[in-house]
């Protein structure tokens, strides 16, 4: 794995080192492609020999050899792109020429070759000295490294009838749920105990090692029918180790449909107040010490009314500290295990003859933990469904060493790891290594962007790296490796979930190959490459994550390519760090104007600035050709100066949020390729010009755009007279201008359109009607409604035929829901906040004719919120109306 992140990164290096204009200049062409070549032979190997079923040691041992080379090669190339980038004292050029020896040297002791070392020596003082020279040594090494291959295969060649080729990508829909397999009878006397005539707060913890399903149990107790008719509030907060009684309360609170944005005591009077008076169920899932209890007891109220708190946690010491009844969660049984393994592996098939024995030897490994059973059967979907390829997994699971508890699942889980393909492994690690640091969810655009930022990703055919990297987490999706715990309004993954056990299982891989060190306080290293940083740092280090004690100095870090800093220092003071790629600084609360000089950090591919940062960004920005990502709260651009050489930005993908950007013909001219692009117009901000509408024209020329956001105030301009949008658009947020409703016409006619929202938008007076067109909107599946004029809505099914899911949020004079809104066979959701009565009475009528005309009452949800001061009001006409709120989500607002 460690060889593959390795010769991946270095190609990617020479690739986009080469497409520079001044950078490709200062090598020797013919050297740097020998270098590629016997890195691209090098890789072909690694692909070759890891995708059989586990490597030998001799593999092993070359791979180590394959990545310290390819790693020495990277360090010449990029501290010599420094040099060349960066006007040097002979003071600074004395301290590279010694940091190149240091770098010679201490390479050559990694490798324990002594000559090597020596020849270091011996060209101390040599003035002459060039990187190249050692690099064209590491060419020769490389040689010497794929003639050890070439006999590695002879002599491994009659384990080539075993091996299979690299797997191909499959984009299938992944099954999200969970089988039910083992839960029935837990799940009956659990819901007996939950539902009980109990009447006093009653705290119930389901215990067991990690793996075993106790999330899975409670998921399913959380949605079950029984439950949500039982109790009048549920809510949900995962704590895990590293708990926080503020983080704790959010989630809570915000599963209530409540504000967040408290300290903790406003928080957990808002809890408590909450819950005052009614039956409520709250489960605190992977609970790991009585002092996280001892946080946020207090805010539970014991109203009499049976209300009751299920904990699920690994440690029967935290059960007992709590309170609670135990409730012990089993292993599977052999008939539970075979089900559960058969459900994963086969999905809807069943299991080929030839394939059973193995296959229940497998099972029985796996000795009832559910987890491991799901990943390893997951894994298997997507393999080759030979008997030599299945016996090669049990062979691997069956020689894992028996220790611990913990052990024996982190052994099992390791054949999962072993037996994914090379390209997933330093992928399926950095996403284990960021649940570390993180653990809230994680978010899918960050971790594709430093996928692309850290080079382990293999460019094909010239596709997007994004594009493959989005692939890749689908494979581990599929492969039960992640869970996609959130998808965003169009389907696609928004954020996942990793297993706490595999999460260790990627530390414990990641550390012992070298890929990732988590660095302890006060502890100084000297080789790593990857930190996840608590204090001190490498010279070597080409990834600082987790960074809040910043000690970066760019004439040390100099190979510094990804920096994740919790900061407000200054961006001048980082930018001699040239190799660059990926810079973030979190908690960032202050304006910044970016120096000319950030045109130098050649290769940076993401800027970006969290909370509240305001940017002024130089001139130079334009000429960025390496740059794909650039967010902050606020970004003010300059207008490209047509006498200046500028680049067409090809990579930039995602633009927000740019202020009073003047959309130019040269400005989309040189963004060709953005896909997610967010502007704001606001007159009383920095820029501001009564012609900047007019640009906005240009928006169609931008052909790849998929989601747009345009708010911020537009004055006396109309929407069918500034804007017109690319056909590639998919979502489109649009908020603060005129425009009649039948203005829509141009956006429902979008082919591609998933999304829409609309939101504080002004209309003139009797133009309150909607009327969409037939044959509109036809992929539409989201549409918001917030805070807008709209007094009359003529629809039908035919006009939104596949819409999923409908929100109405302070929409105060619409009088109903068309009726034909209700006969859209995919509707699954009807949102209405502080709404007029008249249009929510209309949802729960059409929520009411479903029920008589459909088995599956779950078809359709509607949530309602309601204000208090109309409550009684609105309580008398759904009783007017013999109308019922059951199987309603029903909520008071305020």
């Amino acid at each position: 794995m460690a060889a593959y992140a390795a010769l991946a990164s270095l190609l990617n290096n020479i690739e986009q080192m080469m497409r520079h204009p001044t950078l490709s200049t200062s090598f020797d062409n013919i050297q740097i492609q020998f270098l590629e070549e016997k890195a691209a032979l090098l890789l072909d190997f690694i692909e070759t020999y890891n995708y059989v079923g586990g490597v030998s040691e001799e593999v092993q041992d070359l791979e180590s050899l394959i990545a310290s080379a390819a790693h020495t090669a990277e360090d010449m190339i990029e501290s010599h792109i420094v040099n060349q980038l960066l006007p040097l004292s002979a003071h600074d050029r004395e301290a590279a020429f010694s940091f190149s020896l240091y770098l010679q040297k201490k390479r050559a002791i990694e490798e324990k070759n002594e000559a090597a070392v020596g020849d270091v020596d011996q060209f101390h003082g040599e003035s002459n000295l060039s990187n190249f020279d050692y690099l064209r040594q590491i060419i020769e090494d490389m040689d010497a490294i794929i003639h050890k291959a070439s006999e590695l295969k002879e002599k491994q060649r009659f384990r080539e009838e075993h091996s299979t080729p690299p797997l191909t990508l499959s984009l299938t829909r992944t099954r999200e749920e969970t089988a039910v397999v083992g839960f029935g009878d837990e799940l009956i006397q659990l819901l007996d105990e939950l539902t009980g005539h109990r009447s006093n707060l009653h705290i119930i913890s389901i215990v067991g090692m990690g793996g075993m399903g106790k999330t899975t149990l409670a998921k399913h107790i959380y949605a079950n029918q029984l439950i949500v008719e039982h109790f009048h509030i549920r809510a949900w907060a995962t704590i895990s180790q590293q708990y926080d009684a503020k983080q704790i309360l959010q989630q809570l609170v915000s599963s209530l449909g409540k504000s967040s944005d408290k300290n903790v005591d406003g928080l957990g009077e808002q809890l408590h107040k909450t819950l005052s008076g009614r039956r409520y169920l709250i489960i605190l899932d992977d609970i790991w010490s009585v002092e996280a209890w001892d946080e946020v007891r207090c805010f539970f109220p014991d109203n009499g009314s049976g209300s009751r708190i299920l904990l699920t946690t690994r440690l029967s010491d935290v059960a007992n500290g709590c309170g609670s009844s135990c409730f012990s969660k089993n292993l599977l049984d052999g008939s539970e295990s075979w089900e559960l393994f058969c459900k994963k592996a086969f999905q809807n098939e069943d299991c080929p003859s030839e394939l059973e024995e193995v296959g229940r030897e497998i099972v029985r490994s796996c000795k009832g933990l559910a987890l491991s059973i799901v990943v390893i059967g997951g894994s298997l979907l997507k393999s080759p469904r030979t008997v030599g390829y299945w016996k090669s997994v049990a062979k691997d699971i069956e020689s894992s060493p028996n220790s611990k508890e913990k052990e024996e699942s982190l052994d099992v889980l390791f054949s999962s790891y072993n037996h994914l393909p090379s390209y997933l492994k330093p992928c399926f690690l950095h996403i284990g290594v960021l649940k570390h640091i993180n653990y809230e969810k994680l978010n899918i655009s960050s971790i594709i962007q430093l996928w692309v930022a850290e080079g382990i990703l293999k460019s094909n055919g010239g596709r997007v790296l994004e594009d493959i990297a989005e692939d890749y987490l689908k494979e581990l999706m599929n492969r039960n490796l992640i869970l996609v715990e959130k998808r965003s309004r169009n389907r696609k993954m928004k954020s996942c979930d990793m297993h706490d056990l595999l999460r260790d299982l990627c530390l414990k891989v990641a550390e012992h190959q070298g890929f990732f060190h988590v660095i302890p306080r006060g502890s100084v290293r000297g080789k790593e490459r990857r930190l996840v940083y608590h204090n001190d740092t490498s010279r070597l280090a080409r990834s600082i994550m987790n960074c809040r004690l910043l000690k970066v100095e760019s004439h040390k870090h100099r190979l510094l390519r990804i920096l994740d800093v919790y900061s407000n220092r200054s961006v001048e003071e980082l930018l001699g760090c040239v190799n660059l790629r990926y810079l973030a600084f979190l908690n960032f609360h202050r304006a910044l104007e970016l120096p000319s000089s950030l045109s130098l950090v050649w290769n940076l591919h993401a800027l970006i600035f969290d909370c509240n940062a305001r940017v002024v960004a130089p001139i130079e920005i334009w000429k960025m050709r390496q740059l794909r990502h650039f967010r902050c709260y606020e970004i003010y651009l300059p207008q490209p100066d047509g006498q200046d050489e500028m680049f067409i930005l090809e990579n930039l993908h995602t633009l927000g949020n740019a202020v009073n950007l003047r959309l130019s013909e040269d400005v989309c001219n040189i963004i060709p390729n953005i896909k997610i692009l967010h502007l704001r117009y606001d007159r009383l901000l920095q820029g501001w010009d009564d012609s900047l509408m007019e640009c906005l024209c240009n928006l169609d020329r931008l052909r790849k755009l998929e989601s747009l956001k345009l708010r911020g105030w537009w004055g006396h301009y109309k929407l069918n007279e500034v804007l017109t949008f690319p056909n590639s658009l998919n979502k489109l947020f649009l908020s603060g201008f005129n425009f009649d409703w039948e203005d829509l016409t141009m956006i429902g006619s979008l082919p591609l359109l998933q999304v829409l929202e609309v939101r504080g938008n002004w209309v003139m007076e009797g133009m309150r009607t909607w009327s969409p067109i037939d044959g509109q909107f036809q992929r539409l599946k989201f549409l918001k409604i917030y805070d807008c004029f709209l007094r009359c809505w003529n629809a039908d099914s035919c006009h939104f035929p596949i819409l999923e899911k409908l929100l109405l949020v302070d929409i105060y004079e619409l009088e109903e829901i068309p009726w034909g809104i209700g006969e859209i066979p995919t509707l699954k959701l009807i949102h209405l906040h502080l709404c007029r009565n008249s249009a929510t009475i209309s949802a729960l009528k059409i929520k009411e004719e479903q029920l008589q005309y459909q088995e599956n009452d779950d078809d359709l949800q509607i949530q309602i919120h309601v204000s208090p001061f109309g409550l009684e009001r609105f309580m008398a006409m759904v009783e007017t109306e013999g109308l019922t709120l059951n199987n309603v989500q029903f909520n008071q607002f305020g």
